[in-house]
Order: structure tokens, then sequence, then C-alpha cells
């Protein structure tokens, strides 16, 4: 069927020991990039009667039965299924939740990540859900997202989120962040900023060096490491004597970095 010679499914969704989302994973991953074959496995699924057997699944007293079918929702790009998989962002099951948050990061678009961000909202951010929304997030989602007001801890997950995508469109919310967030959103401002490669926010994140949070020193001395900037070496030595431990190590293991990556040069102007 995969390679279009059948127009029907052999497959049993009921079958206990068959996990039929990998099987149509892998399937979808050894053809046609250009979705050929997902769209051949799609429209068999509709006319097996199949399709509307995975959204009821959705909704099984039996959590296996849930992530299974939020796996295959996913791995079919089901758009109408998004509904009931942002439901199963808040079920009990720890397995229901994580396939429902990968599932909607697969299909992707506005409702995905919407429904993604509703999740972080209400349960926090966790690492899942926050690769799920960098994931799903059409353009300029997150950056508007990281421009109006929201709960606690949510913009910093954002941030990471914005950071991930390493889209240029970030910089200028990412930099607004830095400059009123809270010590978190700053910190990982400091890090998303370097995640993208944003050289023009390097002035900012060095004003960060003397931020009077240690965990906001420490990030933008690894986020200046990170973007091999060596116009702040006066700077970063002076945090060698830092009062937290922490930003002390960060300060000694960029200088040693940075150095590395210098005497390359150095060596090079030496036999100029």
């Amino acid at each position: 069927m995969a390679e279009g010679k059948s127009q029907t499914l052999g497959i049993d969704l009921n079958d206990a020991g068959v996990d039929t989302a990998l099987i149509v994973r892998q399937l979808t991953a050894r053809h046609q990039p250009d979705g050929r074959t997902q769209q051949r496995l799609a429209a068999a699924f509709q006319r097996s009667g199949d399709w509307n057997k995975v959204v009821d699944s959705l909704a099984a007293g039996d959590a296996v039965r849930r992530s299974r079918s939020a796996r295959m929702a996913g791995a079919l790009d089901m758009h109408l299924a998004v509904p009931w998989l942002s439901s199963l962002l808040l079920a009990h099951e720890p397995v229901v939740r994580h396939a429902a948050a990968k599932a909607l990061g697969k299909i992707g678009g506005t409702r995905s990540a919407e429904a993604l961000l509703r999740a972080i909202q209400r349960r926090g951010p966790t690492p899942t859900l926050i690769v799920e929304l960098a994931r799903a997030a059409p353009d300029l989602f997150l950056e508007t997202a990281l421009c109006v007001p929201q709960r606690t801890g949510v913009k910093g997950a954002v941030a990471v989120a914005a950071g991930l995508r390493r889209r240029r469109a970030a910089v200028t919310p990412l930099l607004a962040l830095l400059g009123s967030g809270t010590r978190r959103e700053r910190a990982i401002s400091c890090r998303a900023l370097a995640w993208i490669g944003a050289g023009t926010a390097i002035p900012a994140i060095a004003v960060a060096l003397g931020d009077s949070d240690w965990m906001v020193r420490m990030s933008a001395v690894k986020a200046l490491a990170a973007l091999k900037c060596d116009g702040y070496m006066p700077e970063l030595d002076a945090l060698l004597v830092d009062r937290n431990i922490r930003v002390r190590k960060a300060a000694q293991n960029a200088l040693r970095r940075l150095r590395k990556e210098m005497a390359p040069r150095l060596m090079e102007w030496l036999w100029l």
C-alpha cells in the first residue's frame, strides 16, 4: 500500500502485539520525502474506516490505546484530531501526555501550537512541551507570544522554544525580555540569543555580565563563549573573582575556550 499498489489496509488497530503507529512512521520515513506515502496511508485509513477508529480511541479508557492512537494521529498528520489531542495534554497518565505532545508537534500549525502553549500555562513547562512547541509553531507565533502578557514561567518556556527554532525574528523580543524580564527570563534570553547566533545581541549580553543575579551573569558568560565573542575579555576576567562559585567556574571555562579559539589567529598574526 505504501508503494501505491494497494488501496486498503491490512492492519488491525486492536492488535496489542502490533505497534501500528511505529509501522506508519517507518513507512513514511523510508519512502518519498514529498509526503505522497503519508497521503496514501491517510487515504487508506479513511477508506477502511480506521481513521474514525483512531479518533474514537483517543477517548478510550485504556491509557495504552489512547497513547497509541495519539501517536498514530501524529504519524498521519491528522489535523482533525487536534482538539482531541489537545485534551490529552491534560491526561493523568504521563505516557498519554507525552504521546499527545509529540503528535501535536508533528502535526504543527497554529492550533497545535496554541494547544501546547495552553498546556504549558496550565501544567507548567516541561522539556517535551517546550520542544514540541518549538516544532509546531508557525512563523511569528513564538515571537508574538513573547510580546504579550503571560503567566509566570510561560515566557521563559517560549523563549527557550524560540531559541530552539533559531529564527532571527525572535532576536528583538528576546532582547526586550533580557532587558525587562524576571531573573529566569533574563537568563534564558541570554542562552536563547546564543543558540540563534545573534551577534547583534552581544552588547546587550555583555551588559548582563553585571546583572545583580548570579544566574543571569552565568548565562551571559556562557552566551558570549557560545557566540565566540572575545571582545569582553576584561569583563570575563573580572568575573573570576565573582562572589558566586558557579559564575567563577563559568568565566574560567569561557576564558579557556575563547583563548583556545584565539590561538590560531594569534599565530597567523605573528607570521604576517
